[in-house]
């Protein structure tokens, strides 16, 4: 007889025919299924994780565009077009005195860079952004509009939104505390 190893099992063999001793015949069933499932594990996660991406733009930054406007949206809402005629901050309660004066320095070109490095339209690593905001009053068809460029076709917009009250501190009983309802739209490109 001999002995040897064939197939990490031992064999022995009569005059050349096989004869098992032991289990060693059969695949090695749990590793080949531990191996198969893994490598089944891996290729799905890698088609799960990598595909979508490829159907994003090369080149996206409308995350950055978003946190700009939201950041400039909270600006204005609480801070630049709320104060009164006393002085005295309103946040959300937007001032229509405010509102034409930020229209004003907008259209201003001195004044316009001031209010640019104000709201941090100036700090961008991709260069400088445009702004747009528009403010819809309830029941007032024409909306505000601050321009501060034409809307891109085809790039990437950021926009914020912003439930405010507008008061117009001028018009004696036409606007009842806290104001007018009104939605604010910020758009940066």
């Amino acid at each position: 007889m001999l002995w040897g190893a064939i197939g990490g099992g031992l064999t022995t063999t009569k005059t050349g025919a096989c004869n098992s001793i032991g289990p060693d015949t059969e695949a090695q069933t749990s590793v080949d299924f531990l191996l198969g499932a893994s490598i089944f594990l891996l290729a799905f996660i890698f088609v799960f994780a990598f595909i979508p991406g490829m159907f994003a733009p090369f080149q996206s930054n409308s995350d950055e565009l978003t946190m700009t406007a939201d950041r400039i949206a909270a600006t204005l809402a609480e801070n630049v077009l709320v104060q009164n005629g006393s002085g005295t901050v309103m946040p959300g309660i937007l001032n229509r005195s405010c509102i034409d004066s930020f229209k004003a320095a907008m259209n201003d070109p001195v004044q316009n860079q001031q209010v640019r490095r104000t709201l941090g339209l100036n700090a961008s690593i991709s260069g400088l952004y445009d702004l747009e905001v528009v403010i819809e009053e309830q029941d007032v068809p024409t909306p505000i509009v601050i321009n501060n460029g034409a809307l891109p076709g085809t790039t990437n917009v950021g926009q914020s939104k912003r439930f405010v009250m507008v008061r117009d501190s001028g018009a004696a009983g036409i606007d009842r505390y806290p104001g007018r309802m009104a939605i604010m739209t910020v758009r940066v490109w």
